[in-house]
C-alpha cells in the first residue's frame, strides 16, 4: 500500500515481469559487447605480435643459437633472410617429433609449441638483426 492507495496485483506482476525482461536484455547486451571485444582482441592478436612478445619467443632460440656463429657449432639466426628462416622453421615443424633424427635435433619438438604467426614473427625478428662480429 502506497500513500493510502492499494495497487492491483496485475500491475505489480506486470511491473515485475517488465523488470525481469529488462534485466535479461541488459545481461544479453553485456554478453554481446564482451563477445565483440574479445573477438576484436583475438583478431588484432592474430594479425600482429608485439615486439616485446616476439623478443620473449626469441629468447627460447638464443639459448642455443648464439649471436655469432662458430665453425661446427649451432648456426646463428641473426641476419639471415626471413624467407630462409621461415622455410627452415616450417620444415622443422613439419617433422613429426617421433620421427626426428640427429640432423634435426630438438627443433621439431620445440616448434610444435609455436603457431604459424609466431614462426613468421620469429623469422622476421631474426632477419632484422645483424650477426655479431
Amino acid at each position: 500500500m502506497r500513500h493510502g492507495r492499494r495497487e492491483s496485483p496485475w500491475i505489480t506482476d506486470t511491473f515485475l515481469q517488465l523488470r525481469g525482461i529488462l534485466a535479461m536484455l541488459c545481461a544479453a547486451l553485456v554478453l554481446v559487447f564482451a563477445y565483440q571485444s574479445a573477438s576484436e582482441a583475438a583478431n588484432a592478436a592474430s594479425t600482429d605480435l608485439r615486439t616485446q612478445d616476439v623478443s620473449v619467443l626469441a629468447a627460447t632460440c638464443v639459448t642455443c643459437h648464439a649471436p655469432m656463429s662458430e665453425a661446427g657449432g649451432i648456426p646463428t639466426l641473426q641476419g639471415r633472410s626471413a624467407a630462409d628462416l621461415l622455410g627452415r622453421l616450417r620444415a622443422f615443424k613439419a617433422i613429426a617429433p617421433a620421427k626426428a633424427d640427429a640432423s634435426s635435433t630438438i627443433m621439431p619438438l620445440l616448434l610444435q609449441g609455436f603457431d604459424d604467426l609466431q614462426i613468421k614473427a620469429l623469422a622476421q625478428w631474426f632477419s632484422s638483426r645483424k650477426e655479431a662480429r
